[in-house]
């Protein structure tokens, strides 16, 4: 079972406002930097602007992390649990993802099919999209960005952080709940919401259940490296 780890609220918030801040600013750069491209006929590819909004908000949030352990003055393992039994936590997180990747998979399928059933056709997720239209230099970045650096930081993030602090501070339906519900949203899209969040819920639980945050991520590694690999196969996944 996951132990207490009392970070402090104030770090935490701190260092989320300063990761959403600066993901806001390289966006609106970015929006910046393409606008007057177009204008001169340039046009950025979509997978330079896909992995640099990435970098924004993954990259900060990476480095929110580091800065946050040694405010904290705690070591990766102390904080996250890694040192704890690793070969059973990785084991546990991938044994139970083939269980519950082909039922959020296909809740996906389904939520696709009930938006496109009431006329709303939901639209991919960009990186679906690109890996559709793409090279293999094209879907190698993003496989670095979507199988790599986003799972890691998201579990430091979600399940690593705010989970354990709204439990701490005596709020366990928020820390279960709203974090999840946050998780699903931040994707941004509807056809993904509800799969999203109840895999939230299963993160969270993998990490409550082990005390080892390394279940949740290599769980979160391998749900995103099935539907990469099957794409950059040739196989169309998108709803």
């Amino acid at each position: 079972m996951l132990p207490r780890k009392d970070w402090r609220a104030e770090n935490v918030v701190r260092g989320t406002a300063l990761v959403m801040m600066v993901w806001m600013l390289a966006m609106a750069a970015l929006s910046v930097v393409a606008a007057s491209g177009r204008e001169r006929g340039v046009e950025i590819p979509k997978v330079v602007f896909l992995a640099l909004a990435g970098l924004a908000f993954h990259g900060t949030g990476l480095v929110m992390v580091a800065v946050l352990l040694r405010l904290e003055r705690r070591t990766w393992r102390e904080a996250f649990g890694f040192g704890l039994a690793p070969a059973r936590a990785a084991g546990f997180g991938a044994l139970t993802l083939l269980v519950v990747a082909p039922l959020i998979y296909g809740l996906h399928a389904a939520a696709a099919a009930v938006l496109g059933w009431l006329g709303w056709g939901p639209e991919p997720q960009d990186s679906i999209k690109l890996l559709l239209e793409s090279g293999w230099r094209e879907r190698l970045l993003i496989g670095v960005m979507a199988v790599g650096l986003a799972p890691l930081v998201e579990e430091l993030i979600f399940r690593g952080l705010f989970f354990p602090v709204l439990r701490d501070l005596g709020l366990p339906r928020l820390a279960w709940v709203g974090t999840s519900v946050f998780f699903g949203l931040i994707h941004g899209n509807a056809a993904a919401f509800l799969p999203l969040t109840l895999f939230g819920l299963y993160l969270a639980w993998l990490y409550h259940r082990t005390g080892n945050l390394l279940a949740s991520i290599v769980a979160h590694i391998l749900f995103n490296l099935i539907p990469f690999v099957l794409v950059a196969a040739g196989v169309n996944l998108a709803p």
